[in-house]
């Protein structure tokens, strides 16, 4: 065998790659034992898998590699040290390193491959490059199987440091040294130079690519069992040291941060029995702490005396990523602790916060108070985000109980911080909030509490809610005479010349509506001004600022979304699929596409939904679920029917047998279109959850997880019956006779303070909902054994009814809907569906009241507010009138679900005919605002679902045809569309605001003409709703919609949405046209109207497919519809139209000659393809699988793992179905069935959608212009065979006169399509 130094110059030195193989197989052939040498010159791949497969017969994960070369090890083979540094680092940059440094930087290597080769000399390089591959792998493999050694461990941190610029090589550097290390660390040279293995394993823990940081830290648990305590101290300081210098770097950090993690997760806490024999449990249950085979009964000294000296200080590090790691890494410590380190670290962290506020935990006053001080500066936004996150974990996991003798305290921490400067820290805040009431969600005092402090002292003012707001507001007006100028109207506007002069400016636009705003607001300021302001009450004072009232309204979202799970998982047991694995390919903000809802689950055991048992563990819950759903009585679930009136709830016989005639007599109910969506129903019947978007995912996180075991605020019969923490709340509020009141008062006010100056409550026999509250307290007593004071401000509790503070929850939302703050516009119309779900849920009346009195003609806000809670209220009523027609399959008990449906669609059904006259006052003003848009579509969903019980159903429906048609001839005035109708001479002047809350106009109309923004406007919030409202108009006033439609299709061809929505509508017009034409009698023409109609549709065609930009799959179906049109109509001048417009969309000179001579290369061009595929054979590294899968990385333990967003997708909610962060609005449409139910959601047109990818590529383009001509092609055979049937005695047909009258051109063109 040659000399090391000799095999290092030949490898160094092969002049290409066959050489190179030469060399290493003639080292594997020295390597190998005596019964292989045989020396291999053709390569067979079957012979090799067979060989493999053989090898790895019987072999599982967790066997050791098969040492290929046992007869030598690397540190005999080179004893040199330099040596086997050489080698190591050219066998992995080799092997790994094919594609590095491409870009500009290509490998300096003779053996390399270029293009001027031809192909068959890069096939033959890339056989060379596969067998070099080959050879590599066996001596990686030979590595991998070697014990740790000193040598070994310097030669792999040598090929470390000489990849420094290597990331590919690195990373696979890592995984196999990890990898090798998890099989190796057992051995003896392992712990005698454990110092070199720490340092290996700290080369890919804070190497400065995150990918190798994460494949290091996914492997490093298999590593770390095999340390001692006493290793295990060394390689966490050398961490520690790592978080604590100053110079090290943000990603090294972040690294350490992530191995700390990792260790923390090695010590998991086990049962142990406390008596010597097993087969004795009287002694209990013992917890111990276990890492590896060792037993703790607490985490080492080592870990408890610097977690907090690491942590606390990263949780202020400018970088997101550290300080998220830094609270993992808390988290996971804590988890590992008892209580008491757990209350000490809560303590920790909200002394933390108080700090700077000059006030301290003895003392009486509030921290909160500091920003009125001139001196007070807030905590940084780094560190103050950092903390709360520990706070949401500490509170997940303590005992309510703790909280409660403090609170003021607590919460008055807490409230600093929802009004924090800055929006991130406001966010985490809000967190707080929502696990405070989530943690006992058994306890509705802890639920009034938390909601009423937030809601008080909210300076709200009547009169703002009240004025109306365009009095003020600058407004456009054009009309068809002066060609689309403004005008001003002195009726509604004192704006001068000058201001209209400059509407077009995007600079004065913004100012107008600044000023209008500010004036219509109110003097409002930021948190940091707050102490330049004077106030009579301190307390209101907080409320000018606009931080403090978004902080609010993300705490309200969070809350509420909370209680609207909570309420249908209580309300709506369902089936549901245990929790699956995380797919990747599923964007979590989606809901799931038609292809999930679509699969069969019946091979899968239904289990029963997760619910609140008492606060019980889930481990407990499991084995009394059973008893407790026997337990559960129907008169217990159901749900009061009528929230309008004050009768008791009852549970007889008599009100069962009411609700049940009441369900069946709506079973019975039908509506236009009813029919074809029971056909739809019929053939969904067989899936397993219908209607439902609760399958095949995680099922949401049970939250009783956090609620304690007290239930002292229930009686004794509702302590039996499981119920939510909505219900829980309204028995409370029943039995203290806490009803619902309606301010009457137009001067500013807010909800009382929920401590009051003056004792109200006797603690010898306090009201039931302070005994709530004194209970979690005991509990806290119980696990302590300790004796804890009662706090005093418990007999200050002044505790408001849950629908005035949900009431006062809503008026503040709407108020927020137009203030000059654009963080506070956002967040109301995103907390507004929620909040107005919960009350519905809760209780009807409260929204009916407040319809019934703010819902009026006037353009006000709080008549703007309502009519949106009443629009997301007649969306949810339409949805669950569908379940009582049609009860989901994953609804257990469908009577019972059906009844507490009725209370909601009862509720709408009883108001619809008063709400629908306001909502028909709206939409006639001579203005058109975001008001009139949401009252149209309120008639618009009247009239489709409620038509039996709307009586003037007749007059909404010219009322909506008369305003689509009003803004689209002032849209587009030039337009034959537009053109003024017999016997009219023009049309009203168009009216809209262009600053104030209720504008649609965000752009100059330099940019973009007003009446065209307000069109969009238009459209985008009720497209979705035309064609189920299409169905149940009449056929005339219908087809004057249709050539607009068409329009549509073209005009706003990047909206898929919108286009579909367009399509749709149009061919429910056509549909009732072929039905009128059918039930016409014979000799009855057409009615004049309709005809012009159709010809002008027929224009609006020939546009759309001139559209470049439209799908293959639009164009088809508008193709469809002119043909279905042909049949309709007498004469044949639209077939010339058609000829021409489709002779432009194939440019025959153009891009159609062009596809022909792409079409005839491509034959010519496989071969440099082919080469071109060689050459990225060639370049690519070829990397086989990993050594060991890749380990996903847990970012918290599983008990605190949140449920992704599209887990919280149910089907009998409305709001929760809207995109999270948007203002979005849930979205109606068609008519019946699953599409129906679906397009609830403002991505179920996006699900529906086949073409959502954005790749682009010449061969799609080729593909495409293909398919568009094939198709053309069809469009006109059925074109031609069509009026070749009508009658033509010894002539030609109307197409082929049609077509020898058309331009050259487009005969010939037309001519081979046909050919």
């Amino acid at each position: 065998m040659e000399s090391s130094s000799d095999l290092l110059q030949k490898l160094k030195l092969s002049a290409n790659l066959s050489d190179e193989v030469v060399n290493l197989e003639t080292l594997q052939l020295d390597l190998k034992p005596s019964n292989h040498h045989q020396q291999r010159h053709d390569y067979d791949p079957d012979e090799e898998w067979l060989s493999m497969a053989v090898e790895n017969l019987g072999d599982d994960d967790d066997d050791e590699v098969v040492n290929p070369f046992p007869k030598m090890i690397p540190n005999q083979l080179f004893t040199g040290q330099d040596d086997l540094n050489q080698f190591t680092c050219y066998v992995f940059m080799r092997r790994f390193g094919w594609s590095e440094g491409i870009n500009g930087e290509t490998v300096q290597d003779e053996r390399s491959v270029t293009l001027q080769k031809g192909k068959l000399a890069m096939e033959k390089e890339a056989q060379y490059k596969a067998r070099v591959n080959e050879l590599l792998d066996e001596f990686i493999k030979w590595y991998l199987s070697q014990p740790v050694s000193q040598p070994l461990l310097q030669s792999l941190r040598h090929t470390f440091k000489e990849a420094i610029n290597k990331p590919v090589v690195r990373n696979q550097t890592v995984v196999h040294v990890m990898e090798w290390l998890r099989h190796r660390i057992g051995d003896r040279g392992a712990h005698q130079h454990i110092e070199e293995v720490y340092q290996l394993m700290l080369c890919g823990l804070t190497d400065i690519w995150s990918a190798i940081r994460n494949a290091a830290v996914s492997r490093l648990s298999h590593v770390i069992d095999g340390f001692s305590l006493s290793e295990l101290q060394v390689f966490f300081m050398s961490l520690a040291q790592i978080c604590q210098s100053k110079e090290s770097t943000w990603q090294s950090i972040e690294g350490a941060l992530m191995a700390i993690t990792g260790i923390l997760k090695r010590f998991q806490w086990t049962g142990k029995l406390a008596s010597s024999s097993v087969y004795d449990v009287s002694g209990g249950t013992q917890f111990i702490l276990k890492f590896g085979k060792q037993e703790l009964s607490q985490l080492p000294e080592f870990l408890t005396s610097h977690m907090h000296t690491i942590v606390y200080p990263l949780l202020a590090h400018r970088q997101l990523s550290i300080r998220e790691n830094a609270t993992k890494a808390f988290s996971a410590f804590l988890s590992r602790c008892e209580v008491k380190e757990a209350l000490t670290s809560f303590t920790e962290a909200l002394t933390r916060l108080r700090h700077g506020t000059g006030v301290s935990s003895d003392q009486s006053s509030l921290p909160h108070l500091a920003v009125l001080r001139k001196d007070y500066r807030f905590l940084n936004a780094y560190e103050a985000e950092g903390l709360l996150g520990v706070c949401v974990y500490l509170i997940k996991h303590i005992s309510p109980g703790f909280l409660l003798p403090n609170w003021p305290e607590y919460f008055s921490i807490f409230n600093l911080y929802l009004m924090h400067p800055a929006s991130t820290v406001r966010q985490a805040t809000s967190a707080v909030f929502k696990y405070l009431v989530a943690k006992d969600s058994n306890n509705p005092s802890m639920l009034k509490l938390v909601l009423q402090a937030l809601c008080a002292d909210w300076d709200m003012n009547f009169d703002l809610l009240t004025r109306d707001t365009t009095a003020k507001s600058t407004i456009y007006s054009s009309d068809l005479h002066s060609n689309g100028s403004e005008s001003n109207p002195t009726s509604r506007s004192q704006a001068t010349d000058a201001a209209r002069s400059t509407a077009g400016s995007d600079m004065e636009l913004r100012q107008q509506r600044k000023r209008h705003l500010s004036a219509s607001g109110g003097k409002y300021c930021s948190v940091t001004s707050l102490c330049a302001l004077e106030d009579d009450s301190t307390d209101s004072l907080f409320s000018k600022a606009w931080e403090w009232r978004e902080g609010r309204l993300l705490a309200y979202e969070l809350i509420v979304k909370f209680l609207i799970i909570n309420h249908i998982h209580y309300l709506f047991p369902s089936y549901a699929l245990p929790p699956s694995k995380f797919d990747g390919t599923v964007s979590t903000d989606d809901s799931l596409t038609p292809s999930h809802q679509s699969r069969m689950v019946i091979a899968h055991k239904p289990v029963q939904k997760s619910v609140s048992h008492g606060g019980t563990t889930l481990r407990q819950m499991m084995s009394s679920q059973g008893a407790l759903r026997k337990t559960m009585s129907q008169d217990e679930a159901l749900v009061e029917q009528d929230e309008s009136n004050k009768k008791e709830r009852s549970g007889s016989d008599h009100d069962l047998q009411e609700t049940t005639m009441k369900v069946n007599e709506m079973k019975g109910l039908t509506r236009s279109g009813s029919d074809r969506r029971k056909r739809t129903i019929e053939e969904r019947r067989s899936r397993t959850l219908a209607e439902g978007h609760m399958y095949n995912r995680p099922i949401p996180k049970h939250y009783s997880y956090y609620a304690n075991s007290s239930h002292g605020n229930l009686s004794k019969k509702q302590n039996c019956i499981a119920s939510s923490l909505l219900e829980q709340t309204r028995y409370m509020d029943k039995d203290l006779n806490k009803l619902f009141t309606v301010c009457e008062s137009k001067q500013s006010m807010c909800v009382k303070s929920v401590i009051s100056r003056s004792p109200l409550h006797d603690m010898n026999s306090p009201p039931q909902d302070v005994i709530a509250l004194l209970n979690a307290i005991k509990a806290l007593e119980k696990k302590s054994s300790g004796c804890t004071q009662l706090p005093n401000w418990l007999q200050y509790l002044d505790l408001d009814s849950m629908s005035n503070i949900l009431c006062q929850m809503l008026l503040q939302t709407i108020g927020c809907l137009g203030d000059t703050r654009w963080e506070l516009r956002r967040m109301g119309h995103q907390a507004l569906p929620l909040i107005t779900e919960c009350i519905r849920w809760y209780d009807m009346a409260v929204l009916t009241t407040l319809w019934d009195k703010y819902f009026t003609p006037e353009a006000t806000l709080a008549s703007y507010g309502c009519a949106l809670s009443l629009r997301f209220s007649i969306h949810h009523a339409t949805k669950l009138d569908h379940f009582l027609q049609q009860p989901p399959a994953s609804w257990k008990d469908p009577e019972s679900c059906q009844r507490i449906s009725l209370s909601i669609v009862d509720a709408i059904r009883g108001g619809i005919q008063r709400w629908c006259a306001v909502a028909k006052q709206l939409v006639q003003r001579p203005i058109i605002d975001k008001l009139s848009v949401v009252a149209l579509e309120i008639l618009m969903l009247a009239n489709s679902f409620f038509s039996q019980l709307v009586t003037e159903m007749a007059t909404y429906e010219r009322i909506v045809l008369e305003c689509f048609q009003h803004i689209f001839c002032h849209a587009y005035p030039d337009h034959s569309i537009s053109k003024p109708p017999k016997g009219r001479d023009n049309l009203r002047a168009f009216q809209t605001p262009t600053n104030g809350c209720l504008n649609c106009c965000l752009k100059p109309a330099s940019v973009n003409p007003y009446p065209q923004q307000v069109e969009k406007k238009l459209l985008t919030e009720i497209h979705s709703l035309i064609p189920v409202f299409i169905k149940s108009c009449q056929v005339d006033s219908a087809a004057a919609l249709l050539p607009i439609l068409v329009h549509h299709v073209k005009e706003y061809s990047t909206d898929e949405a919108i286009v579909r929505s367009m399509l749709d509508g149009g061919a429910s017009i056509v549909q009732s046209l072929i039905e009128d034409s059918m039930c016409r009698p014979a000799g009855v023409k057409c009615a004049s109207s309709i005809v012009d109609n159709i010809q002008l549709t027929f224009q609006e065609i020939t546009l759309v497919l001139q559209d470049k930009t439209l799908e293959v799959s639009t164009i088809r179906q508008v193709l469809d519809m002119f043909l279905t049109l042909s049949h309709l109509t007498e004469g044949t001048e639209h077939l010339q139209l058609v000829f021409c417009a489709v002779s432009q969309r194939l440019e025959l000179n153009g891009s159609t000659s062009s596809h022909f001579i792409n079409m005839k290369k491509g034959s010519g061009e496989e071969e440099d393809s082919a080469f071109g595929s060689s050459h990225l054979a060639f370049r690519s590294n070829d990397i086989p699988a990993s050594p060991v899968d890749d380990l996903r990385i847990s970012d918290e333990d599983e008990d605190d793992r949140e449920p992704p967003a599209h887990s919280q997708m149910l089907s009998e909610s409305v709001a929760l179905n809207a995109s999270s962060g948007s203002s979005n609005t849930p979205r109606l449409s068609v008519s019946g069935g699953e599409r129906e139910i679906r397009a609830l959601t403002p991505t179920a047109a996006a699900d529906e959608d086949d073409s959502g990818s954005d790749w682009d590529s010449w061969d799609e383009e080729e593909e495409d212009q293909t398919m568009t001509c094939s198709m053309f092609a069809e469009f006109m055979k059925k074109l031609k065979a069509q009026y070749s049937q009508v009658e033509h005695p010894g002539g030609p047909s109307p197409f082929q006169v049609e077509l020898s009258n058309s331009r050259d051109r487009d005969r010939k063109l037309i001519t081979s399509l046909l050919n």
